[in-house]
């Protein structure tokens, strides 16, 4: 059984109540029971502790009213520090341009 990415990388879900218009497609999507309805149909992070941190409920929420941070995936994607930009050449005719 594969452990809970949160246990392990501080991965957090939050959910914007006032955005959510209760579709219930987050809570149908994870497969950990992460996220459920409440009486008002708006979607809560119930057991937040068991979130893999997958990204199918943000990703899916028509909303927008959902958002996992996952600081090791954010991490391993950062550039150097004192980095600004890097130079490509476009076109091959010895065109500049700011990546």
């Amino acid at each position: 059984m594969a452990r809970a990415a949160s246990n392990f990388d501080d991965n957090k879900i939050m959910v914007k109540k006032q955005w959510c218009k209760g579709c219930g497609i987050c809570a149908a999507l994870c497969g950990n029971s992460v996220l459920l309805l409440d009486a008002r149909s708006r979607a809560v992070a119930a057991k937040p502790s068991a979130c893999t941190g997958c990204g199918k409920c943000e990703d899916h929420c028509p909303e927008l009213a959902i958002t996992v941070n996952r600081p090791a995936i954010r991490a391993k994607f950062a550039t150097h520090p004192g980095a600004t930009h890097r130079t490509v050449e476009v076109g091959g005719y010895g065109e500049a341009a700011r990546a």
